[in-house]
């Protein structure tokens, strides 16, 4: 039996553990906005109660920070809600929000870094894969981007040193810092760490199409025409869907298939890694969706040699690919190259302030338990440690009781002979 790409992607873990339907994601959304805003309110409550417990004097400190409404200061400079008003938690399009402005920033931090854009587009992944199951409210995005950048080098197969990371971020960035959230992501990936990528797609279909260019790709079985005749009609291709036909040279028909592959590959790193491509489409999907975006009739042609109009998935497939390039193309980014400076400007500005008004609004409803992931991290070593001395106990136990009964089999049959030595003692 021979196993399609397909095949072998069926049995990935992005497939059987992340993928979903619009629905599903929006549902699991809820779900985890919900549970987060429970647990907020649920901490700042039981805070509220012990400081009403306090001594007057070790609340006098608090209640001057309260008259400037201020609230409470944590490790992180985060302030706690004070008073007994109710906490005004993030709604899931807000959460929604601040998580598209996480993975931008990390697309910031993969340049800053001079990393590889596998390793770019994988810590993406694993933001969104993150922030579907954690809220922002719970864990917060600086933290969080750093640490699942180190995981993606590791994940890409890029060695990279704990230290010399930290130190790239300035003097308040510790190697702790950058260790102690990553068995929290890599436990929320559920332990996978395989992100698949449309990168090599766009470059096989690039190739292909080169070779169809040049008359040398050899058709399919199924195939109805020949080489050169695939050749003649690409020389023919639209430039425009529903376009009249026009005549251009191989090297111009080269030229157009690298100018849709730098597009496409432009869609790639960008819109692709923004948007929820990789949770509702395979990454066959989103190279054809990305390439359908830079030259449709050069796509349709493409999929033609692949998907005879005659054929019953045909029509699904150009279906979900479209489905696919509209998800794409209503990205802010898929147009950012095309809009006069002026008005992407005053869009860039409205988008910043939309965002320092919800970072303002995330700083008061933050998780106050899950703050310091530093502490956090310790303490939990501290359990394992604690852990460790019971489990060690109880491995003393079961030895003592091994040699025990090994003891009394002694006395029974005998102690072991000695190796080498016959019935006759020779």
């Amino acid at each position: 039996m021979k196993l399609t790409e397909d095949d072998i992607y069926r049995t990935s873990t992005q497939y059987r553990n992340w993928s979903f339907t619009p629905t599903q994601l929006a549902l699991q959304r809820q779900k985890t906005n919900q549970q987060a805003s429970e647990r907020v309110k649920a901490a700042v409550a039981r805070q509220r109660a012990q400081r009403v417990r306090q001594p007057q004097a070790d609340t006098a400190s608090t209640s001057e920070s309260e008259r400037n409404g201020s609230g409470i200061e944590n490790g992180s400079s985060t302030p706690i809600p004070v008073g007994d008003q109710e906490v005004n938690c993030l709604t899931v399009e807000e959460e929604m929000k601040l998580v598209d402005t996480f993975c931008e920033k990390a697309l910031d931090l993969g340049k800053f870094c001079n990393f590889p854009t596998e390793v770019t587009a994988t810590c993406i992944q694993f933001l969104r894969r993150f922030y579907l199951f954690n809220s922002p409210m719970t864990y917060e995005g600086q933290n969080i981007s750093r640490t699942a950048m180190f995981i993606a080098n590791k994940a890409e197969s890029y060695f990279l040193n704990a230290e010399n990371y930290a130190a790239r971020f300035g003097p308040k960035a510790t190697a702790e810092k950058v260790l102690a959230p990553e068995y929290l992501i890599i436990q929320a990936l559920r332990y996978n760490l395989d992100v698949r990528h449309p990168f090599r797609g766009l470059k096989g279909g690039h190739l292909e199409l080169i070779e169809l260019a040049n008359g040398n790709l050899a058709a399919l079985p199924s195939a109805t025409e020949t080489p050169a005749e695939l050749q003649a009609q690409m020389l023919l291709l639209p430039r425009k869907p529903d376009g009249p036909a026009t005549r251009m040279s191989i090297a111009e028909l080269e030229k157009r298939i690298t100018d849709a592959y730098g597009f496409a590959s432009h869609i790639l790193k960008t819109a692709a890694l923004l948007t929820d491509a990789y949770f509702l489409y395979t990454p066959s999907h989103i190279w054809l969706s990305a390439h359908l975006l830079a030259d449709e009739p050069l796509t349709l042609f493409y999929l033609s040699t692949k998907l005879p109009s005659s054929s019953p998935m045909a029509a699904k497939t150009l279906a979900t690919i479209r489905s696919c390039a509209t998800l794409l193309s209503s990205h802010r980014s898929f147009n950012s190259d095309r809009i006069p400076p002026s008005e992407k400007d005053a869009r860039d500005k409205k988008e910043k302030e939309e965002v320092q008004v919800l970072v303002k609004k995330l700083r008061q409803c933050r998780d106050p338990d899950k703050i310091d992931l530093v502490k956090l991290n310790q303490a939990q070593k501290r359990d394992a440690v604690e852990g460790g001395g019971l489990e060690e106990n109880k491995a003393k136990r079961r030895k003592l009781q091994r040699e025990g009964y090994q003891k009394e089999a002694e006395d029974f049959w005998g102690p072991e002979l000695a190796k080498g030595e016959n019935r006759e003692g020779k």
